[in-house]
């Protein structure tokens, strides 16, 4: 499952965005087809950005169903931006993606020293903050927005 897929497919998002993973649906929008559509063209186009400066990894389950995307994206000179969507399909392999998203995080690290890549979560999302802790991210008070917590992912700059 951890073979990179090079090819991002509408076919793949689309299959994402009507099966989502329930735990990040109120992140995107997908009440209906137009607002799946919607996202579906967010997407591609930080998938384009990705392809410019950054990074993109599909997995897909042993009967090649998307499970999940990550890409992250240049947004400052030393700044990444990164998103993340996933299937159904992570309730059976989240802990084995997340793993092996750690592991890409510290590879990434080495290629991009001295960048960061940040993330928000609602304070009350302890789950998703404990996620990006187990990433790797750090918390950083100083950028807090309100309720949302801001997590950044800082490489080594040596």
């Amino acid at each position: 499952m951890s073979d990179q897929h090079q090819e991002i497919s509408p076919a793949d998002i689309l299959y994402i965005l009507e099966n989502p993973w329930e735990k990040l649906q109120w992140e995107w929008k997908l009440a209906d087809e137009s607002e799946r559509q919607e996202t579906l063209a967010f997407i591609q186009e930080r998938l384009k950005l990705a392809q410019e400066d950054g990074y993109s990894k599909i997995w897909k389950t042993p009967d090649d169903k998307p499970l999940a995307i990550v890409g992250g994206y240049k947004v400052d000179d030393r700044k990444y931006s990164t998103f993340f969507v996933s299937s159904k399909h992570m309730e059976k392999y989240g802990v084995e993606i997340s793993f092996d998203m750690r592991k890409i995080a510290r590879e990434l690290a080495v290629k991009y020293k001295g960048c960061s890549i940040s993330q928000y979560a609602q304070a009350s999302d302890t789950d998703r903050i404990s996620w990006y802790l187990f990433l790797g991210y750090k918390h950083k008070p100083e950028g807090d927005l309100g309720t949302n917590r801001y997590f950044e992912y800082a490489s080594p700059t040596e």
